[in-house]
């Protein structure tokens, strides 16, 4: 590869390497944040290899030197290509045929099994802008697994099978040599009297010898051992819905029991030790269970990675708005500014940053916790001052609309989440504005009711039909009045999630052609009361 600076992504550290010159900063912090822990590779709409991680190089078994020689994902392809990775054939055949299915940026998800017998999973994601994503994964051990348990499920339903045939087709010699097999056998004539056992099934009931001497009942055998079953008659015992088919024994054993009617309309009951079966179907059980449960946390995974970029596109449009305002102006009035203003801009920049990095830090700790949902870290803090500046900084990155703010009812301190409830004031106002393109201002009014903290962010813009209002707070749901206005229908999904966690509720007014009312209710609780007195002209 040849021009600008690269980077490799070795173990979760970023280090000078493998990134190609004008490569797009913001995109490739996200792809690495996404796929740290697997390999990926990362090249544009011409197919120019962008980045590359260490773990991706190991999984393919691709030297360093390839990547370094090489900026093209088709001499990647040239490279596997020649020493066989693809099968038989002539290798620029091989290689054209992957550039024609590369360059169509179509999403993808298969395997491939490579000649030396590991399994590569390879998960393809066109970039919205041009280029492509993918994801490599060894999962050579999971595939092993899964085919040692098809394996065994299907040696031991065949031995299941195998047996229960043989010993239908043979019924009627092994009541002349009853003690020639390993199974319990009984047999009863029709008005249920055992007449007959093997040895076996004389060691599963210990009193049946006693039992045929005394003429007695196949009920009053299984008794014996059961005392709690009720005395049944012969067809009774024949009700499959009623008898056992399965049974464990005083002794731990399990015995399958399978009862026919004789020719003479008797019963022949046959114990087959199945323990050894129970035992390793616990197993399997078990595998199994672990299988769901690591598909399960994958899918996890792959949607709070997918969570991750929604919320990182929606959440950081606002602080980067208002640190390219403040920017501008720095730049603007470099000459005049005072030292004052630019520090005032400076910390305002500052803020954004922080809260950026906070986006960014609370969701890869989320990732790493698999925990459902994000914790909240409350405390007694500034509330009327937080809810006047996250206004301000809006304000300052809000060129379209005035905002009116009457936040002087609300209290001065209050137990909460800061950095939270600043993004849901921040996605309201941003709704407000971005809702209502034909009027001229939003409103955010704060106060107390009765035992509640209330915030409402009002705007005379589209609003929302009547029928659709159940569904704002759904995670991608946009309203029919929305049509041609950007957005991703997660804000506020995003706000009514924060306001649960504060136990709080969130209410919606709307009405076609006249606007729109977000109501937050806060709980009251360690709220201080104070005389000081806050608003935004």
């Amino acid at each position: 590869m040849s021009g600008g600076v690269k980077i490799l992504l070795l173990g979760g550290v970023v280090v000078t390497n493998f990134i190609k010159k004008g490569c797009s900063q913001d995109l490739l912090l996200k792809c690495l944040m996404e796929t740290v822990h697997q390999g990926f590779t990362i090249f544009d709409e011409h197919l120019e290899i962008l980045a590359v991680n260490e773990t991706a190089m190991k999984i393919l078994d691709i030297p360093y030197s390839i990547f370094e020689e090489n900026s093209n994902l088709e001499d990647v392809f040239r490279f596997n290509a020649k020493r066989g990775d693809y099968g038989p054939g002539n290798p620029e055949d091989l290689v054209k045929a992957r550039v024609e299915i590369a360059l169509k940026f179509e999403a993808h998800d298969f395997e491939r099994q490579r000649p030396d017998g590991t399994t590569i999973r390879i998960q393809g994601t066109p970039i919205a802008n041009g280029g492509f994503v993918t994801i490599y994964s060894d999962v050579t051990h999971e595939r092993a697994q899964e085919k040692e348990l098809r394996d065994a499920r299907r040696e031991l339903a065949d031995r299941l099978d195998d047996r229960t045939r043989q010993l239908k087709e043979n019924r009627d010699l092994l009541f002349n040599a009853v003690n020639a097999i390993q199974d319990g056998l009984g047999i009863a004539n029709s008005d249920g009297q055992v007449i007959l056992a093997n040895d076996r099934m004389k060691e599963i009931y210990p009193g049946f010898e006693s039992c045929i001497e005394k003429g007695e009942s196949v009920s009053e055998v299984i008794r014996s051992v059961f005392p709690e079953e009720p005395d049944r008659g012969v067809d009774v015992i024949m009700n499959s819905e009623v008898m056992w088919h399965e049974k464990k024994f005083p002794d731990g054993k399990w015995y399958r029991i399978d009862r026919t009617r004789s020719t003479d309309g008797g019963i022949i009951s046959v114990y087959t030790d199945i323990t050894e079966y129970k035992k390793q179907q616990a197993n399997l059980q078990s595998h199994t269970d672990e299988l769901v449960r690591l598909l399960q946390q994958e899918k996890e995974l792959t949607e709070m990675q997918r969570e991750f970029v929604s919320m990182a596109s929606h959440e950081f449009r606002t602080p980067l708005a208002i640190i390219d305002s403040n920017a501008q102006r720095l730049i603007r009035k470099a000459n005049d500014i005072t030292p004052e203003k630019a520090i005032s801009r400076s910390e305002r920049i500052r803020d954004s940053v922080s809260r950026m990095q906070y986006l960014i830090n609370r969701f890869l700790n989320f990732s790493q916790t698999q925990s459902k949902g994000i914790a909240l870290e409350v405390q007694d803090q500034p509330f009327r001052d937080a809810v006047y500046k996250t206004c301000e900084n809006f304000i300052e990155s809000c060129p379209t609309h005035q905002v009116k703010v009457d936040i002087e009812r609300l209290p001065g301190t209050y137990s909460y989440d800061q950095k939270l409830l600043d993004i849901c004031v921040t996605n309201l106002l941003s709704n407000a504005v971005k809702y209502s393109p034909n009027a001229n201002e939003v409103r955010l009014i704060g106060y107390l009711d009765g035992r509640h903290l209330i915030i409402c962010v009002e705007d005379d813009g589209v609003g929302i039909p009547e029928d659709e209002i159940p569904k704002v707070f759904d995670r991608y749901f946009r309203a029919s009045t929305s049509s041609g206005i950007a957005g991703t229908g997660i804000g506020l999904n995003w706000v009514a999630k924060v306001i649960e966690k504060h136990n709080g509720k969130i209410d919606v007014w709307s009405k076609v052609g006249e606007g729109s009312r977000i109501t937050l209710k806060l709980p009251l609780q360690h709220v201080e009361h104070d005389q000081q007195r806050a608003s935004v002209a």
